[in-house]
């Protein structure tokens, strides 16, 4: 598939002067039902907040991986070194709300229901209350399962690790400066700094599986004890 630069899109100027007056809402059906995007079709209102924040952690892990595979297969007119920014920041999100949603599931199977989930974007810090929790919760289901677990936030918490190396502000992949008007770490250096697409693509796709692993299991421990109590009454 051919990718052609958004400046170089062709446009409609006879347009101008309508759209500059009104716009049609973009938030109607196309007449092709393969042109309309569905926003509610995955986020039914009976399932739970934390399902829905993973729905949206799946579609952010979801765009990356396919933006790397489109630049990895053909990266001749250099689309890599602009996508790399929605890349990076769909997988610094992604990685974000499953924290989120992780965090709620154990909150919960450990009886701590209203207790507040700290981090709010930092990664760093979210993985850190998981990587918490997930050891509370081994102390008190020893097994190979809870073994896994830890394994599996550990390699998450490697790759934000290699992460915040480079920088400790998540908005690197969304701004070229930080609050103060200082350059991100690509901008401040004549070095060249770069992202190996082949290594990119291999660990974003064992962080999302790691990350899909460690919230499936205390879902399912949820799933298995509301059934528990629906059946006793």
């Amino acid at each position: 598939m051919e990718i052609v630069p958004i400046e170089l899109a062709d446009f409609d100027e006879t347009k101008v002067e309508d759209f500059a007056k009104k716009m049609d809402s973009i938030f109607q059906y196309n007449k092709s039902i393969e042109k309309t995007a569905y926003l509610n079709w995955r986020m039914e209102e009976d399932i739970s907040h934390r399902s829905q924040f993973v729905i949206i952690g799946k579609s952010f892990f979801s765009t990356a991986y396919n933006l790397i595979q489109q630049c990895s297969n053909d990266n001749t007119d250099k689309k890599a070194d602009s996508w790399i920014f929605p890349i990076l920041f769909s997988i610094v999100h992604g990685i974000e709300v499953y924290l989120k949603a992780i965090n709620v599931c154990f909150h919960i199977i450990l009886k701590k229901p209203n207790a507040k989930i700290e981090g709010g974007h930092d990664i760093k810090q979210l993985c850190c209350v998981a990587k918490s929790l997930i050891t509370e919760y081994k102390l008190k289901n020893r097994g190979t399962e809870s073994e896994h677990l830890l394994t599996a936030i550990k390699v998450v918490e490697n790759f934000i690790k290699n992460i915040y190396e480079k920088t400790n502000d998540m908005t690197f992949a969304r701004y070229p400066m930080d609050k103060n008007k200082t350059g991100h770490f690509y901008v401040q250096t004549f070095e060249n700094e770069v992202v190996d697409l082949d290594l990119l693509q291999e660990q974003t796709l064992i962080v999302f599986s790691m990350l899909e692993y460690i919230y499936e299991m205390p879902e399912l421990e949820i799933e298995i004890s509301l059934e528990e109590i629906e059946n006793y009454y």
